[in-house]
């Protein structure tokens, strides 16, 4: 495999400084405060500390996917250019307890996600950038501050593509460690099944790479939904496809289309089974410059071929704004960011899972409407429930490249992820909002049970910070595995008192026997 220079040069200094052994050594009990922390890092890592009055502070706060991110302040942002830099930055924060968040692309929504207040800084990855090929062109290998253009930009001349974001300015880190559901998922699993190599720093600031070749392989399989727990990933190596021009974009259609369109959503998801290069997600959505509901359609067929067998059910349909076409994946994931850029107000995302079923969607969006209408009038509010496929064969896939800690079984059937999300632009909404959104989804999962429908599983990426998405995800025993890694590679657990942000395990209950796990279960 081919590294670019910096990565090179990181490798290198790795093999010969960063070959100690994972334990700690006893954290020195000399505590700083947050900007304490700063000026002392700013010496350790001069020119790449930047404080609130200096313009690439600014900068970085400002390119937070969501308004309610970016108002958050940390005492300082630090830049790292490399992973020796990351180590020297975690190795400090561990000493001296320092709290910090990190943030790679920024794109999740909830407050906190991946920034922090004033209580301590955040690491920003943005500079670990770089995406290499290797020779054979079968791996490309990339940093963690990269966005998916990024990559996509390196792999379409070579008519190549991987399981990557669908929106080109989505960062690779979190969508890693969330799992990842991309365009090539029916047929390759989430992304991160995806990845054959993690370059890891660990909370001691030692370095390690994860693989599934008995290399750190417990860590390899634990990071496949690894969010905040493990240690900061400074780049990925993925597995690449042969990917040519695709047939895809965007429609919208009447309100009054969504029954048929559910049903037929319903089919397609069936049909995936047999051809899985098909992706359609439908928002049924509250249009505030129209006063009216919407329903927004987002697909992709990955071959050059309008309306192949898979879309027959969809041709009789006329849409009210038709922008499908003969496009690059590229194309689509531009055009994609172009429809959804960003918050710069307020914003609340939450997710669940369930059975494939027309009904239900219909059902939950007049109890959207009960809920929301009453505010239609107030600022920005903006209003949507979204689905797309989980077909059964995605779990398949998983399995077949190596299994993830997901509670997904094909066994499941198909399944549709849903996504509430709520924008507006008064802090004094903020309440209403947040509850009424809650209220939905609380809804959703009560009468999902009721109606036999429920799934556990919690798409990480679409979801809140108040929703239990690893315990719900995985399985007792899976979840059980994750901890005992956590344990091994974060025995004093500085991870979960220092970094902040993410979506955290749960904590080890010493009141009951540790269970030692063969590595080679994992």
């Amino acid at each position: 495999m081919r590294f670019s220079p910096p990565l090179l040069a990181v490798a290198l200094f790795n093999t010969a400084v960063f070959a100690r052994q994972v334990e700690l050594e006893t954290p020195s009990e000399d505590k700083l405060e947050a900007e304490a922390c700063c000026h002392a890092l700013s010496s350790v890592l001069p020119g790449q500390v930047f404080w609130p009055s200096s313009e690439p502070y600014s900068t970085q706060q400002s390119s937070y996917y969501s308004g309610e991110q970016a108002t958050m302040t940390p005492a300082c942002r630090v830049s790292p250019n490399n992973t020796f830099d990351v180590s020297r930055i975690l190795e400090f924060a561990g000493a001296h307890k320092c709290q910090f968040a990190v943030r790679t692309g920024g794109h999740m929504a909830w407050t906190g996600a991946s920034n922090i207040a004033s209580e301590g800084f955040t690491v920003d990855l943005q500079r670990i950038k770089g995406v290499t090929l290797s020779e054979d062109r079968s791996v490309v290998s990339f940093g963690a501050g990269s966005r998916w253009r990024d990559v996509y930009a390196v792999l379409q001349p070579m008519n190549l593509t991987t399981v990557g974001g669908r929106v080109g300015d989505v960062g690779v880190g979190g969508f890693l460690l969330g799992g990842g559901i991309g365009f090539l998922s029916a047929e390759y699993g989430f992304g991160s099944d995806n990845v054959i190599e993690y370059e890891v720093v660990l909370a001691n600031g030692s370095v390690i790479h994860a693989t599934n070749q008995n290399q750190h392989s417990d860590m390899y399989w634990a990071l496949k939904l690894g969010s905040t727990n493990f240690g900061v990933v400074t780049r990925f190596d993925m597995l690449t496809y042969t990917q040519g021009p695709v047939w895809g974009g965007s429609q919208f259609f009447a309100i009054q289309d969504a029954p048929i369109l559910l049903e037929r959503l319903v089919e397609f998801t069936e049909k995936l089974a047999e051809d899985p290069k098909g992706f359609f997600g439908l928002s049924l959505a509250w249009n505030p410059e129209s006063k009216d509901y919407i329903i927004w359609t987002l697909q992709t067929y990955l071959q050059p071929e309008p309306y192949p067998e898979l879309w027959s059910n969809f041709k009789s349909l006329t849409p009210l704004v038709d922008m499908m076409g003969i496009k690059s994946l590229v194309d689509i994931t531009e055009e994609f960011q172009e429809a959804d850029p960003g918050k710069r107000g307020r914003s609340r995302w939450l997710s669940m899972t369930y059975k494939a079923n027309a009904q239900f969607h219909l059902d939950l969006h007049a109890k959207g409407i009960e809920l929301f209408s009453p505010y239609h009038d107030h600022a920005g509010v903006h209003w949507a429930v979204s689905v797309q496929p989980i077909p059964a064969r995605l779990a398949t896939a998983s399995v077949t490249n190596g299994g993830n800690p997901t509670c997904l079984k094909e066994s499941d059937g198909d399944l549709w992820v849903m996504l509430i999300t709520t924008d507006w632009l008064d802090p004094a909404d903020d309440f209403i909002m947040n509850t009424n959104a809650e209220a939905l989804l609380k809804w959703a999962e009560d009468e999902t049970q009721r109606r036999n429908l429920f799934s556990p599983f919690i798409y990480m990426n679409y979801a809140s910070g108040s929703e239990s998405v690893i315990i719900r995800s995985t399985s007792q025993e899976t979840l059980e595995r994750m901890m005992w890694v956590k344990q091994m590679y974060d025995p004093q657990g500085l991870l979960d008192e220092l970094w902040r942000g993410g979506f955290k395990l749960p904590q080890i209950d010493e009141s009951r026997p540790v269970v030692n796990y063969d590595r080679s279960e994992l």
